[in-house]
């Protein structure tokens, strides 16, 4: 009876020789569908949702990007505090409403817009605005000036001074203003100002204040860009702050 012979499967490779890896192997194949997979994750990856929002006014030339997270809202100006507040007159008011452009921010998911200037709240609040300089402002504002747009710092420092004098120990101990950070700025497009960080004790306690106040070099138009909280909220959500204080821009278009 005749021996029935096998057909090899293959050619046996030479010693030394790598078996080949193409799309028919079970190696190539392991590799194509790896390869596949990556794709579709980088393809995922670039689909996913941004992790800032920006608030964005095209006109001025200003920008800032908060997180994602966080709400923003679009308000009726100006936001007057400190030195404003007792400079602009209610005519004055009822003009730099009309050239004034203000967004409230705010780290809560629901944005709050009757409590988005209480600065002892207990998570990050604030705005970014921008507005048209009246005639006697432009002739006038400083650095200084700007130091006191939100709140009189000038009035705050002489208290604390007074204290030191009356009851330095106490004063020390538990002082009603404390300046952390005071920079002065300025880029090549001639955009000036001051980037301020203080605490102001309050009958709630301490509040922190974040503040970028900024001019154009034509002196035309004030840009802001404010962040307060509880001291102790701005200690937690330093990070986050910092951020949105890095990334304020002011490129003017005119």
């Amino acid at each position: 009876m005749a021996t029935r012979r096998h057909r090899p499967r293959g050619r046996a490779l030479p010693a030394g020789r790598l078996a080949p890896i193409g799309p028919r192997t079970r190696i190539g194949r392991s590799l194509l569908l790896a390869g596949a997979l990556v794709a579709v994750l980088a393809l995922v990856a670039s689909c996913a949702a941004p992790r800032y929002d920006y608030v964005t006014n095209k006109t001025a030339g200003a920008y800032v990007k908060i997180p994602r997270a966080w709400t923003s809202q679009r308000l009726n100006g100006p936001a007057l505090m400190g030195i404003d507040a007792k400079n602009v007159s209610p005519e004055g008011l009822s003009v730099l409403a009309s050239q004034t452009w203000l967004v409230g921010i705010d780290s809560a998911t629901s944005f709050d817009a009757e409590h988005l200037l209480v600065p002892d709240a207990t998570h990050p609040k604030g705005y970014i605005e921008v507005r048209n300089l009246l005639p006697n402002e432009a002739n006038s504002l400083s650095l200084n000036d700007l130091r006191n747009l939100v709140i009189p710092m000038d009035q705050a420092q002489l208290a604390q001074t007074q204290a030191m004098q009356t009851d330095p120990q106490a004063a020390l101990a538990t002082p009603q203003v404390l300046t952390l950070v005071d920079d002065k700025v300025h880029t090549p497009a001639g955009v000036h100002g001051v980037h301020l960080v203080y605490q102001i004790r309050t009958t709630d306690g301490l509040v922190t204040f974040d503040q970028t106040s900024l001019l154009d070099a034509k002196l035309t138009r004030l840009y802001q860009l404010v962040m307060a909280c509880s001291s102790e909220c701005y200690a937690a959500s330093r990070g986050a702050i910092d951020d949105i204080q890095t990334s304020f821009t002011v490129k003017p278009t005119s």
